[in-house]
């Protein structure tokens, strides 16, 4: 049983430093995005939204997921988790008109 995990981990263990990159420069891009979003005079409110929101769910998300795959199934749990990452795309694409016109000001 453990050949047969081993075989089936091996090339996706090979996939995490490659994942590990991209993730980080999405992270640096959320940050430089939030100046862009808001005043200057809420920069500090908004980037303490933002932490807590990132370490909040840094911290509960593998507890309820968890949960969720106890009580419901690893596939159900999983797919949960995947809904739950698509859920973003409605606010990326409300916030993208937003971010264009803050990158080319000549342009309103």
């Amino acid at each position: 049983m453990l050949t047969v995990l081993a075989l089936h981990l091996g090339p996706t263990l090979g996939l995490l430093p490659i994942l590990g990159v991209m993730l980080n420069g999405t992270s640096s891009v959320l940050y430089g995005t939030v100046p862009e979003l808001i005043t200057t005079k809420r920069l500090e409110r908004a980037f303490a939204i933002f932490y807590t929101g990132i370490l909040g769910s840094s911290a509960l998300s593998p507890v309820l997921y968890g949960w969720l795959a106890d009580a419901a199934g690893q596939v159900r749990a999983t797919a949960a988790a995947a809904i739950t990452a698509l859920a973003v795309v409605p606010l990326m694409l409300l916030l993208s008109p937003r971010l264009a016109r803050s990158a080319n000001p000549q342009n309103p």
